[in-house]
């Protein structure tokens, strides 16, 4: 038998108290706002038919040659981690027959083979919002406006938004032949695996973070040069309806995001205090993704912002010292059976509560009340029964009070606000 190994697996984590609270509570700033936009909520399976991620993000992008963590079930049928949203959401769509237009967005963990560094990790979390079946550009601004105020929210300010226009079917191939042209007078210069991506996706080349590729392709063509006329305008109208917001953004010509799925507007969130692995999210349009997985013609854009960096671009606050816990703290054996009633009280009237049924002396039960961070205690003595009163301590100040029994819960909530 394999030796049983005590850690857990390179690029995963652990999310413990507090850093697990702080986590939801991102995930809960995350969903009031989607549900504030018209979203709803989709939950997608956490593994797929790999050909879901083959067929959207492309068989020449990284995540399908590199970073799918794929694998064949006993009936040897080819299935991969969830690796993204957006595949997933739209092959519910189409399977489900949802009416168009519909909003929708995730909250979920993702998975990509990939070396481990600062915010990336090969278990991660992320969030998105999905808008199909509209097709205006002001939906586009909407979407990347609906990204800086969730970042707003959480208190991050250094936020840079970059947006650029990769065109549609009717320019792309115009700009797709010179950049392959130019892409072939300097092959030499470029890294083995953009030298393969000039004849499968030469658009993929803005993408790679190679420094020779970079500054070989610094001169290169830029879709946005070949632009068709409707491409042109609805980027005009994308970024007017940024200024008409007052969101500060550039417009990046090299910006692609590496997926086969997205035409037309793409954008990224860049945060200086990420270092090298700077970007905390981004999306784009996708208006024909629906159509490839059989659905109708059916256009879409959408977001995607990955938790763990999110977090560690946020601002540092201060741990709450004290949880909206009430500890229930019984004298002797006699008054154990009213301290669980207690406790049952206050839980049906919305208030977390708890009991050490273990600890035999008083000293031992104020104990575990620190090492759970609970907000007060509650004591339930001889005296206390006698007069039909609880003792109320308040942990973060150590002040004590009797309050009547039947005050109890107005009154744990009141140390609650404080």
């Amino acid at each position: 038998m394999a030796e049983l190994k005590q850690s857990r697996p390179k690029g995963t984590q652990d999310f413990v108290p507090p850093d697990s609270e702080r986590m939801r509570q991102v995930e809960e700033t995350f969903r009031n706002l989607a549900e504030c936009y018209g979203y709803r909520e989709i939950v997608t399976p956490t593994f797929e038919h790999a050909a879901v991620f083959v067929k959207s993000s492309g068989e020449t992008s990284d995540i399908v040659t590199k970073e799918m963590y794929s694998f064949k079930d006993r009936a040897d049928r080819d299935l991969a981690l969830r690796a993204e949203g957006t595949p997933c959401v739209v092959r519910a769509v189409v399977e489900n027959r949802l009416r168009m237009p519909c909003r929708l967005y995730y909250v979920g963990p993702f998975f990509r083979y990939a070396r481990p560094q600062k915010g990336r990790f090969r278990e991660f979390n992320q969030v998105g919002v999905e808008a199909l079946g509209e097709a205006s550009p002001l939906t586009d601004a909407e979407v990347i406006s609906f990204g800086n105020a969730f970042f707003e929210s959480l208190g991050i300010r250094d936020c840079t938004t970059q947006v650029n226009s990769i065109g549609c079917r009717e320019c792309r191939p115009a700009h797709r032949a010179e950049l392959r042209k130019f892409l072939l007078e300097r092959k030499e210069q470029l890294c083995e695996d953009c030298k393969l991506r000039i004849d499968r996706n030469p658009l993929r080349v803005f993408d790679c973070k190679v420094e020779l590729c970079r500054q070989a392709v610094k001169d290169a063509p830029t879709p946005r040069q070949y632009l068709c006329s409707a491409c042109k305008s609805h980027l005009e109208e994308v970024l007017a309806g940024l200024d008409r917001r007052g969101l500060r953004y550039e417009v990046n010509d090299r910006l692609v995001r590496g997926l086969d799925y997205y035409n037309r507007t793409t954008f990224e969130y860049i945060s200086a205090s990420l270092g090298a692995q700077d970007s905390l999210g981004g999306g784009g349009r996708y208006d024909y993704l629906i159509e490839e997985f059989g659905g109708p013609d059916t256009p879409g854009v959408g977001l995607a912002i990955g938790l763990e960096r999110t977090i560690l671009a946020a601002p540092v606050t201060p741990a709450t010292a004290r949880r909206h816990l009430a500890f229930v703290v019984w004298l002797t054996e006699a008054e154990l059976g009213a301290a669980q009633d207690l406790g049952e009280r206050l839980r049906a009237d919305g208030i977390a509560a708890q009991v050490d049924y273990d600890a035999r002396k008083v000293k031992g039960q104020f104990k575990s009340a620190d090492a759970a961070q609970a907000c007060c205690c509650v004591i339930i003595g001889p005296d206390e029964l006698a007069k039909g009163v609880y003792s109320l301590k308040d942990l973060a100040t150590g002040e004590q009070r009797e309050v009547p029994s039947s005050a109890i819960s107005a009154e744990v909530r009141t140390l609650f606000r404080e």
